[in-house]
């Protein structure tokens, strides 16, 4: 009997990789299927534990495919045999494979948008054996894209593949973290728009400190300003250097971290307490508890729908699941709060 070998295009930041899971498992699980290669981006390399199965065969391509890397792309579908293919990152030009592939099954996640626009076109889909749309101009409630590619994968009888995705602590994360958390991310972008500076930041942690022993902060994995002022206010490990700095503080700054250590400070947590993003989505993964602070900046009617989509788009839906959206002003912020963490 053939090997049944199905390729997953899924080269997407972590945040919408996990957003794929669901139905990637669905595959996984599928005893029809003898072979999986997933073609991820080089953002979530790190994050390839999420797939830890013997029928699964990783490839690193870029988040934005060089030529080269659409040449060895259509060269290694021309080389294998292959029943089927999934486009779960609708780029543009994976849905130009199924016009020279014809003996492949293609099934994509497509979408559409305002004005008519839709990726890919009414011709390209066509040659497509199954698709769903993910309709950003919907002016109502809708699946989440989690729920979208579930029915691409499952068929239209949608449901949640149970599952949870458990990994070894390293010795060096079991040194380091304490038993009692609750995790903080701290995102840049976000922080300044909110206007909220460190003083901010330390008004919140000790709110957040009333129900629990420690925060653990993370941020962004560049070099900023904020690396030299968690530093000074906060004691902090660095994950590279393993030099750790003790600032007799309650609030520990994890840097550079990443990785399998991330995902496991992340789910040994008490409770995630993040803006909207790669570490309320990595939490969803076990439905931990998340506080997710979805920051939106409406200006006007257009800003609004997209926000509003957004949140239908990318929610998880689970009992531990709690969301506000933070105010300029960091003590409207606290009140909103407290109630998720006395949960």
């Amino acid at each position: 009997m053939s090997t049944k070998h199905v390729v997953i295009l899924k080269n997407d930041a972590v945040g919408d990789l996990v957003h794929s899971l669901n139905g990637i498992y669905n595959i996984i699980n599928d005893n029809n299927v003898d072979k999986i290669t997933i073609f991820v981006s080089k953002l979530s390399k790190k994050f390839n534990f999420l797939f830890n199965n013997p029928k699964v065969h990783i490839k690193v391509i870029n988040y934005n495919l060089s030529i080269m890397e659409k040449i060895k792309l259509f060269f290694f579908i021309l080389n294998n045999k292959i029943s089927k293919i999934y486009i779960l990152a609708p780029k543009n030009f994976f849905y130009y494979l199924p016009i020279f592939f014809f003996n492949i099954k293609f099934y994509a996640l497509c979408v559409d948008n305002i004005n008519g626009y839709k990726r890919p076109s009414s011709f390209l889909r066509r040659f497509l054996y199954k698709f769903v749309i993910n309709d950003r101009a919907a002016q109502f409630k809708r699946l989440s894209t989690e729920k979208i590619q579930t029915k691409l994968i499952s068929g239209d009888n949608v449901g949640n593949n149970e599952f949870s995705i458990i990994i070894k602590k390293s010795d060096l994360l079991k040194k380091n973290l304490p038993d009692n958390y609750i995790y903080f991310h701290a995102k840049r972008k976000i922080l300044n728009e909110l206007g909220w500076g460190i003083n901010e930041l330390k008004m919140l942690f000790n709110e957040i400190l009333k129900y629990s022993d420690n925060l653990i902060l993370t941020k962004d994995i560049e070099n900023d300003e904020n690396t030299k002022v968690f530093k000074d206010n906060f004691n902090s490990f660095d994950f590279k250097t393993l030099k750790f700095i003790d600032n007799s503080q309650k609030v520990i700054f994890f840097d550079n971290i990443d990785g399998a250590d991330l995902y496991n400070t992340i789910i040994n947590s008490k409770k995630v307490v993040a803006f909207h993003g790669m570490m309320t989505n990595l939490a969803s993964i076990n439905k931990h508890k998340v506080l997710d602070l979805f920051h939106c900046n409406i200006r006007n009617w257009d800003d609004y729908r997209n926000y509003r989509n957004s949140f239908y788009e990318f929610k998880p839906s689970y009992n531990g699941y709690d969301f506000i959206i933070p105010s300029k002003n960091i003590k409207k912020t606290l009140k909103k709060i407290r109630y998720s963490l006395k949960k």
